[in-house]
């Protein structure tokens, strides 16, 4: 391990090749004729090559748990094995138990509790400048981007004046490397890694192991254990608030939707228990969105593998597309429905499972929660400029799709 010494010089890597990373073209997939007629299927991936496309709750699962997948291309002429370097906890054991256990702490559900006042006090901020507005404000851009990378920033320990900033070159990374915007999303990576090896290196120097956040927590584990080098602290602090900064934002902009669109906010307001039909409409939110975001990312086969009635082949790519396990009808009645009533609600599997489940899930349910708490709350009602299917999307360079804006109404309740 690299020992840590003031000033430094601390970088992450190159950004990861974004193209294994996009999964297959899912949007017009009939999930229900899939599973009905076959299950484990062939399909086109994103760059002309075949994958294997599972549309099961159960083969979901089973591939997204099972050792017998791993995360990264399996090389044949090696015999297995990862094809490449990779610095975050997205990879396979051991490295992933070592990594993913350094960080595990700070996302923990005791942990992140301690933020609720700090993300309900910035909620009431955004909306109440929502609520002061002359024009139609973007969700988006006013109230889910802000208040989520706020939160995430305060976790991992970015200073409140570099927010904006860190934000704004977050924001340069919502294309994909591949398309002409390319450059623009490599020039915010390359700044960001400056900042972030700044702010390691600032930290250092004005005694960074002490605090509750991740920096401060990292820093410490790694002076005092030397289980974790420079690259990988750097690779850390840069990509956990980019990768759980819009995903977020994305389940609160499908939250809005069906409180504004559906009269959800209505029925929160006039509810007998608000608090648990609030809960239930976060879990639900969370299931349905799984249609409106970013998907699990692919696995490969590391052995010859049965699942269903095929068999997978070691050096396989299996897509296992969380949107199909959520609306799997044999476990979701009427599951393109949204009912926060449904039985069985929290089998979603929106966060996805096994080992790589999302780092950030306690925070981002808690964000949502905070976030709906707020709405209902806050005594403004909004109404939709445009409909939900003329809201254009982006694809970030991760895969991950996010609404481009989200415009509203904000008039007293």
């Amino acid at each position: 391990m690299t020992s840590p010494q003031s000033g430094a010089e601390v970088t992450s890597r190159e950004p990861p090749p974004v193209e294994r990373f996009r999964p297959a073209d899912l949007d017009e997939q009939d999930w229900r004729t899939l599973r009905a007629t076959c299950p484990v299927s062939r399909a086109d991936g994103p760059d002309g090559t075949q994958v294997w496309l599972v549309s099961r709750y159960a083969d979901i699962r089973q591939v997204l748990g099972g050792a017998a997948f791993s995360v990264s291309p399996i090389d044949l002429d090696r015999g297995g094995g990862t094809a490449e370097a990779n610095e975050s906890i997205f990879q396979d054991p051991p490295e992933h138990t070592r990594l993913r256990g350094l960080v595990a702490g700070p996302f923990a559900v005791g942990h992140v509790g301690r933020y609720r006042d700090t993300i309900r006090a910035k909620a009431d901020e955004l909306i109440a400048a929502m609520g002061a507005a002359d024009a139609p404000v973007d969700v988006m851009a006013d109230f889910a981007k802000p208040l989520t990378m706020n939160v995430i920033a305060e976790v991992v320990g970015v200073p409140e004046p570099d927010r904006r900033m860190f934000q704004e070159l977050s924001d340069r990374l919502l294309v994909p490397v591949s398309e002409a915007q390319g450059v623009i999303a490599l020039e915010g990576w390359k700044r960001l890694n400056d900042y972030v090896r700044d702010l390691i290196a600032g930290r250092r120097r004005t005694g960074g192991r002490d605090g509750d956040d991740l920096l401060a927590h990292m820093i410490r584990t790694q002076e005092d254990e030397g289980t974790v080098d420079d690259v990988e602290l750097a690779t850390m602090v840069l990509g956990l608030p980019v990768a759980g900064y819009v995903s977020t934002a994305n389940a609160i902009a499908v939250a809005m939707r069906y409180l504004v669109e559906f009269g959800w906010l209505r029925r929160l307001r006039a509810a007998a228990d608000p608090a648990d039909l609030r809960k239930r409409f976060v879990e639900e939110v969370l299931r349905i969105q799984s249609g409106d975001n970013g998907e699990s990312m692919p696995r490969f086969a590391a052995e010859d593998v049965r699942l269903g009635d095929v068999t997978i082949r070691k050096g396989d790519t299996v897509v296992a597309p969380l949107v199909a396990a959520n609306r799997d009808e044999e476990l979701f009645s009427d599951p393109d429905t949204f009912d926060p009533s449904r039985p069985g609600l929290v089998r979603h599997l929106a966060f996805g499972f096994g080992i790589h489940r999302c780092l950030g899930a306690n925070l981002a349910r808690l964000e949502l929660q905070v976030a709906v708490d707020a709405l209902a709350e806050c005594g403004l009602d909004f109404e939709m400029v445009e409909a939900w299917k003329a809201v254009p999307w982006k694809v970030n360079m991760l895969g991950d799709r996010f609404p481009d804006r989200m415009v509203l109404r904000v008039m007293a309740a």
